[in-house]
């Protein structure tokens, strides 16, 4: 078993105040578009810089049933890009302090929020099988790509980031299928591995041809990656974006939520 801490939010606020939240979102999805994002399951994997972006973008235009996943805590090196980064946060849990933050915005949003540390050969029991809707923003090798193969052969609707780290030019972000992907060191990387365990190179991914810095060697630690609130961020906001255009798309075609 993988040890694990779940927490959920309890509803709290005025509803008249969630009515008046969603007035300008309702003009563009419309009321039945508002009822489908209510209904909708999506899980968040990582919450650091694209996860987090990504997760809140979500709480704001209304999707009603949230399950993230981290294993850190928030650290003052995690403020320049963490959407729900501030000094009140350092040494939460990512998980808790999404949660918090998140309720701030729309408090009638029901959230499952875990705190798990997992490896490459455990990854695919991390997988929120309840959810209809996934999003990897993981950035250890191992785990994503192990994750990503779970996803993939279990048929699960996904979108996966790959490198956003020691950029500044989120203008140079894409999205296509992963098979496309050019100039990324993570996505050739766990491209590789995809390919070694026959996993096919047609999801979607969200990624940069913006060449990296490269992170500062430490002896005898993990290389440290320079980062900004730009490239990470917006991927996130991508990511958001097409999940919540693939939601509304059950509209027309009966997806099941």
């Amino acid at each position: 078993m993988i040890p694990e801490h779940a927490v959920t939010n309890s509803e709290r606020g005025d509803p008249q105040q969630s009515q008046s939240f969603f007035d300008r979102t309702r003009i563009i999805v419309g009321e039945q578009g508002m009822r489908t994002l209510a209904e909708a399951h999506v899980a968040v994997y990582g919450l650091g810089g694209v996860g987090a972006a990504c997760a809140l973008d979500l709480v704001r235009v209304g999707i009603g049933h949230l399950h993230v996943i981290d294993f850190d805590t928030v650290e003052p090196s995690n403020l320049n890009r963490l959407a729900f980064g501030f000094q009140r946060y350092v040494g939460w849990a990512k998980t808790d302090a999404f949660i918090d933050a998140a309720c701030e915005i729309n408090p009638h949003v029901e959230i499952v929020g875990k705190k798990i540390f997992f490896s490459g050969d455990t990854a695919s029991d991390i997988i929120a099988r309840e959810c209809s809707f996934h999003v990897d923003c993981i950035d250890s090798i191992d785990p994503k790509v192990s994750l990503i193969a779970a996803l993939r052969r279990e048929n699960f609707v996904f979108i996966s980031s790959m490198g956003t780290a020691g950029r500044l030019m989120p203008e140079r972000l894409r999205l296509g299928p992963m098979a496309s992907v050019k100039g990324c060191p993570l996505a050739r990387a766990v491209r590789q591995k995809l390919t070694k365990i026959e996993i096919p190179l047609d999801f979607p991914v969200v990624w940069s041809d913006e060449p990296a810095v490269k992170p500062l060697p430490q002896e005898g630690q993990r290389r440290i990656q320079g980062s900004t609130p730009f490239v990470p961020q917006a991927a996130g906001h991508f990511m958001a974006s097409w999940i919540i255009r693939l939601v509304l798309s059950s509209l027309c075609n009966g997806r099941e939520r």
